[in-house]
């Protein structure tokens, strides 16, 4: 009589392990998401600014992760207190599987809540050598916007505004005139904002440099904004 071949099933080891997590921004649609692949050895303070990095947010408010019950965070001058120090707090130490979602919420004013689930956990790969962004659909909102529900309206706004700004320079054009544009009277991100982009080769990129130059625990507490990690070619 033959033996049964038994599959056995493969042992991952957290702190070892690849973590591979989706991150979106509630209450907007369509979704705006980002996939992204870490280590069981990153940590709280490391994972928030990977989140700021590629979601495309400028690390200028408060925020707070929600993970089984408990509140993590960089704590900050005149900011919320955390009991523990978050370069301590390990993904890998976390007890997290496939399956199961903890949140993150930026900037208390506007109330960025996002939802961070892990779709994967397996054992590392011999050419993993830092996070790196996997897939993501859309741009990030632009700071201080006023959350979720203002920034769909505001996005209207543009969209009217860019229509009627267009309208205006073809009438000058067609009369022979420069066009008169209203610029003062725009929001700031109305010229620049592209909502329906994300570039994920870019991010990659820049992913690499932060990486290239990451230091000690502290490297995390100080870093503050993203422009010097991406290339200005636009």
């Amino acid at each position: 009589m033959k033996s049964k071949n038994v599959v056995q099933p493969v042992v991952v080891d957290p702190r070892t392990a690849v973590y591979h997590l989706k991150v979106h921004i509630l209450n907007i649609s369509p979704m705006i998401y980002r996939r992204f692949i870490i280590d069981g050895n990153t940590h709280i303070a490391e994972l928030h600014h990977l989140i700021q990095m590629m979601m495309g947010w400028e690390n200028q408010h408060l925020h707070v992760f929600h993970i089984w019950g408990v509140d993590y965070g960089i704590a900050y001058d005149g900011g919320g207190y955390y009991r523990d120090d978050p370069s301590e707090i390990y993904i890998g130490n976390l007890g997290l599987r496939a399956g199961d979602k903890f949140s993150y919420v930026y900037d208390f004013g506007d109330y960025w809540k996002h939802e961070i689930r892990v779709e994967k956990v397996e054992n590392i790969t011999p050419g993993y050598r830092h996070p790196i962004c996997t897939a993501g659909r859309r741009a990030c909102p632009p700071e201080d916007v006023g959350g979720p529900y203002a920034y769909q309206h505001a996005l209207i706004g543009q969209f009217s505004w860019i229509q009627e700004t267009l309208s205006n320079v073809l009438e000058s054009v067609e009369n022979g005139e420069l066009p008169d544009l209203d610029l003062d009277n725009a929001p700031w991100w109305y010229l620049k904002h592209r909502s329906e982009v994300f570039d994920k080769k870019k991010m990659n990129q820049a992913l690499a440099k932060l990486y290239q130059n990451k230091g000690d625990g502290k490297f995390w507490r100080t870093l503050g904004g993203y422009d010097a990690y991406f290339d200005d070619d636009e």
